[in-house]
């Protein structure tokens, strides 16, 4: 039975109510009370659950004695027993009517609480405005009501509300503006929500924090021509004011206009060149356009200005990253750690710098660093596969086991990890076990059992290659990866040439421009004996990708078709990019031993 607490009881508070309350009434008859009986309630026992009514708390004000007649002794005990058996429309009837009866606020917001804590709309609004009616200087009341009318379309009556608040919040914490919009954003209905601010933005047409909010609301709602009206408002009270222009680029980007919102912020942080806070979000724009060299530009000058800010330091560290500049972003994280901030992200990104470069030692150094967070598990994951491109395999898998142990969720990602290190190092028949294994657990995986194909191919175990494609088909029918290997799969083991072409040409349906499926293409063109089919698909495959099969299926078809030279020359080339492919070896001692 749910109670008033998180506990199937009253709390303390409530209990030494009813004492105090019913040895009250045990001294008086009911019909007649005593000029000396008094209410004197101890804190609610029940919060607010609404995010937008959380100031309605107990504060454990003084209570000012009243008379307590018998009518409003019955309905406040009334609704604590009910509340307590969990009979909570009782419960907040009863409050509501002893909230009437009483002038005492406490009363009123214990009938709000339960209301609340009950979902009943139709007791929580009129409890509200008996409250503040009773404690008209107290701004959780105000808060609560506000909320309230505004939810139950009482446009007027928030709009009240929410003025007071504006003119009485304390200067401390969140803004006015701030609370008032974070109010109106969860308001479901948005338009409601804009007419509120409408009306109060009318009543100060020269503030510019009343102007802005305004603008802000509206970019929530997606409303982009009242937001720009409302921005160039602000614009005009102040023209330089920084959240002005950086939201009107915002506004800009998100109607399509990048190019112009890039220009007006340009203009803007020229003017004012030491808006730290302007330029941020100047390079904040460049980075969303893409433009990663121009945001750079921002971020080194923002770092002269403060070359000891973490956020700074991070950002251009990324872009730096981003922008195919190891060495720079090296610099950046080592920075990182000197200032002692976000070390563990600094510790991945150096791992993974490192790992590029080929530098294993250094790269396991910096990932074995890295012992929480979010970078925690992706740099166990890399380690692994660094050991095992040492020789480490052994040191690698128990890595990977131990791993899926402390993260049973990953299980999958790890089982395919690992099944690569060992197709990596040809332990096919250690990766088809290991597959297989998972298989057990999860048979309908659609990676697993697509990895698990792989394998057996490479084991030469066309049926059951076959036989895990078809399953992954079986679930979800327009896999174009499943299509295009078992299209491909047939084509180049077994001579099923016209089932072979079915399944590609439904792959290359569903996925048009993929190099792999264009390269399948040609490749059936070519077992089909469709020669110039074969070499323009796999052209078009070599152009997107200069993959070593790629290249290796593409000689084989202009030798083919007599173009040896062609052959010849492309294989060399291909040999040099992609040293000891095998299927790339495999072709050209075939035909060029």
């Amino acid at each position: 039975m749910i109670g008033f607490t998180c506990k199937n009881s009253i709390s303390a508070a409530a209990v030494s109510i009813f004492f105090s309350l019913f040895l009250a009434a045990c001294s008086t008859p009911l019909s007649k009370p005593s000029s000396t009986e008094t209410y004197s309630p101890g804190p609610l026992s029940e919060p607010v659950p609404e995010a937008e009514l959380q100031a309605v708390q107990p504060d454990g004000i003084a209570i000012t004695p009243e008379k307590l007649s018998a009518e409003l002794l019955y309905e406040v005990l009334m609704g604590e027993i009910a509340g307590q058996r969990g009979v909570l429309d009782v419960s907040g009837d009863s409050y509501l009517e002893a909230a009437r009866r009483s002038n005492d606020p406490r009363i009123a917001e214990r009938a709000l609480n339960i209301a609340i804590y009950g979902k009943r709309p139709d007791i929580a609004l009129p409890a509200a405005r008996r409250w503040v009616e009773l404690a008209p200087d107290k701004l959780e009341a105000r808060q609560a009501l506000a909320a309230l009318a505004l939810r139950n379309g009482e446009t007027q009556e928030a709009v009240e509300q929410f003025d007071y608040l504006l003119e009485h919040q304390p200067a401390k914490g969140p803004g006015p503006y701030q609370r008032l919009l974070a109010m109106l954003a969860r308001e479901p209905d948005k338009s409601r929500a804009l007419d509120v601010m409408d009306k109060l933005a009318v009543l100060r047409p020269d503030d510019v924090e009343a102007q802005l909010a305004y603008a802000r609301l509206a970019v929530h709602t997606e409303s982009w021509t009242l937001a720009t009206q409302k921005i160039e408002r602000v614009l005009v009270l102040q023209p330089e004011r920084t959240d002005a222009l950086v939201l009107r680029a915002q506004v800009l980007f998100k109607q399509g206009q990048g190019g112009i919102a890039r220009q007006q912020l340009d203009g803007a942080v020229q003017r004012n060149p030491d808006d730290a806070a302007l330029r941020q979000a100047y390079a904040r724009l460049l980075v969303d356009l893409e433009d990663y060299d121009g945001a750079r530009g921002q971020y080194h000058k923002l770092l002269k200005q403060q070359p000891d800010n973490a956020r700074i330091v991070y950002s251009l560290a990324l872009l730096s990253l981003e922008a195919g500049r190891p060495d720079e972003a090296e610099k950046m994280f080592k920075k990182m750690l000197k200032l002692g901030v976000q070390k563990q992200q600094a510790y991945y990104y150096l791992g993974a710098i490192a790992e590029d470069q080929k530098k294993h030692k250094a790269s396991l150094g910096w990932y074995s660093k890295v012992t929480k967070g979010d970078h925690l598990f992706e740099a166990q994951v890399r380690m692994a596969n660094i050991e095992a491109l040492e020789g480490n395999v052994e040191e690698a898998r128990k890595r990977l086991r131990k791993l899926r142990l402390a993260q049973p969720t990953q299980s999958q990602r790890l089982y395919l990890v690992e099944g690569g290190i060992l197709t990596r190092i040809d332990w096919h028949e250690e990766a088809f076990k290991l597959y297989s294994d998972y298989l057990q657990i999860r048979p309908d995986d659609l990676e697993v059992l697509y990895a698990r194909a792989l394998v057996a191919e490479r084991l030469e175990r066309i049926d059951q290659t076959e036989a895990d494609l078809r399953q992954v088909l079986k679930i979800a029918p327009d896999n174009a990866r499943a299509l295009n290997a078992l299209g491909y799969t047939l084509a180049d083991r077994t001579e099923r040439y016209d089932d072979a072409l079915k399944l590609i040409e439904r792959a290359i349906a569903q996925a048009p421009d993929d190099p792999s499926v264009i390269d399948s293409m040609g490749w059936v063109m070519y077992r089909l004996g469709r020669l110039p089919e074969a070499r323009d698909y796999l052209k078009k495959a070599y152009a997107l990708t200069q993959d070593a099969e790629i290249a290796a299926h593409l000689g084989e078809v202009l030798w083919a078709m007599g173009e040896k030279d062609a052959a010849l020359e492309l294989w060399k080339k291909a040999r040099v990019e992609y040293p000891g492919n095998h299927v790339l070896e495999d072709t050209v001692r075939r035909f060029a031993p």
